[in-house]
């Protein structure tokens, strides 16, 4: 059905595979994978964002939960240095692997995150409404949605999410990830005022 839903967007779509896998490791692959390739047959085609916007934030949050516990691993074995805490040094782990793993998908999927984009990772998304420009960086941008990876609680009040809402770019809403091992609602939406 997936490849059906893809052929349909994208009638040149060929899946690259050696059969249906045998494996249920391997079914779980390939369905990520052209849960993906869906996605990106959207964006390339009909420019709609929304499916990558949720591929994007599980991809995240996949990676975001494997980060964390090597984070976690790596700074018990003296590997990761704080400057300030523990947290801040996993913290920090967390948001490279995530961001490495963006730009990995992206640059093999053929999607353009540089400046001006739809997609963009890690870059910044000024405001330019005062007098003195300033600007927030979020992890991610996906079309009209910004991505924080993050091991503490934010809310709307906090100065970063409002950084945000405030930038030329006007997100309707700001995904917070947090790794799955901080509790019960680590990942969730935090959307505009007035939306």
């Amino acid at each position: 059905m997936l490849i059906q839903q893809i052929r349909t967007v994208d009638p040149s779509y060929r899946l690259d595979s050696l059969g249906f896998p045998a494996t249920l490791e391997g079914q779980t692959n390939l369905i990520r994978q052209l849960r993906l390739d869906r996605a990106v047959a959207f964006y390339h085609v009909k420019g709609e964002a929304r499916p990558l916007q949720g591929e994007t934030l599980r991809l995240m949050q996949e990676r975001a939960d494997s980060a964390y516990a090597e984070g976690q691993a790596l700074f018990d074995a003296g590997r990761l240095q704080p400057r300030l805490s523990r947290e801040e040094a996993i913290g920090n782990y967390v948001d490279r692997a995530v961001r490495r793993e963006l730009h990995d998908l992206y640059n093999i999927r053929g999607i353009d995150y540089s400046k001006g984009q739809q997609i963009r990772v890690i870059g910044r998304e000024y405001d330019t409404s005062g007098s003195d420009f300033t600007y927030r960086i979020p992890d991610a941008r996906v079309g009209n949605i910004a991505f924080d990876v993050t091991l503490s609680r934010k809310t709307l009040a906090t100065p970063q999410v409002r950084g945000f809402f405030n930038s030329d770019f006007k997100p309707d809403a700001v995904l917070i990830v947090r790794p799955a091992q901080l509790g019960s609602n680590n990942t969730y939406a935090i959307s505009r005022p007035g939306k």
